[in-house]
Parts: C-alpha cells; sequence; structure tokens
C-alpha cells in the first residue's frame, strides 16, 4: 500500500493538472478536493485508472471534520455553517473504487438556480473535511 504522506511530494491540484501530471507518469498524485459524493470524484478516478495508477480514498483524521461550526470558523473561504451543513447532509461515507465508479451524477432539478459564479467559485475550494483521491503509479 502506498503511502501518502506530508513526507512526500505531494501535488495538490484540480482536474486540469491531475491530467498533466498523471500523463507525466508522477507519483503520489493527490486530489484535495471538496468530494462529497462519489459521482464528483469520478473523473479523477477514471484517469488515474486508465493510466495503471492505484487509486486510495483518505479523510483527515481530525476530531471536528463533521462539525459544521467548528468548519465554518477553519475554512478559509468563508463558506458559512448553513452551506456546510448542507454539503455534510450530501456527503457519502462509503467511498470504494466501486461506488465511485458505478455512480452518476444527479439529474438537476429545472427549477433549480444556481447561485452566483461567486459563490459557486467560493464553494469550489476546500472546507478542511475534504476527501482526497489518493493516486500512485504502479510503475
Amino acid at each position: 500500500m502506498a503511502l501518502c504522506s506530508a513526507l512526500m511530494t505531494i501535488f495538490t491540484i484540480k482536474m486540469g493538472t491531475t491530467k498533466q501530471a498523471i500523463n507525466q507518469g508522477r507519483s503520489p498524485v493527490i486530489i484535495d478536493n471538496t468530494n462529497t459524493q462519489a459521482w464528483e470524484m469520478k473523473p479523477y478516478v477514471e484517469m488515474a485508472i486508465g493510466k495503471g495508477y492505484r487509486v486510495e480514498f483518505h479523510e483527515p483524521e481530525t476530531w471536528w471534520k463533521f462539525d459544521p461550526e467548528e468548519l465554518e470558523k477553519r475554512n478559509k473561504h468563508g463558506v458559512s455553517r448553513k452551506k456546510i451543513a448542507q454539503m455534510l447532509d450530501r456527503y457519502e461515507y462509503q467511498i470504494s473504487i466501486s461506488i465511485v465508479m458505478n455512480s452518476v451524477e444527479p439529474v438537476q432539478k429545472s427549477t433549480q438556480r444556481l447561485p452566483p459564479l461567486e459563490e459557486r467559485q467560493r464553494w469550489g475550494g476546500s472546507l478542511g473535511s475534504d476527501n482526497q483521491v489518493c493516486v500512485t503509479s504502479n510503475h
């Protein structure tokens, strides 16, 4: 089993640079993102498996990772406690490669309005209780 620790060279990246890092064979590749549901992780996992990487899922080991009040205090993006609580309500606790690969993006209600662009960008950042998809090369 590969260890993904602070002692290793870590790449905290999003989709564009994830593809670049995987295509270059870098290892480990760590995606630190606010993924609350399996379908959100699927593009990363598909990309990694397609290039022969081993995929591991990790959560922080903090006492406050499911505490909306504490997460509101600690997040650097101004995400409200209410929004954090909504995200935690959607949170999928059981994650595996098969669950991710069989997941599908939910159909959005046509009456549901998207938040303003600045809020959507704000929500895309780290809250401190992110799932991480750790991708390591089998080479």
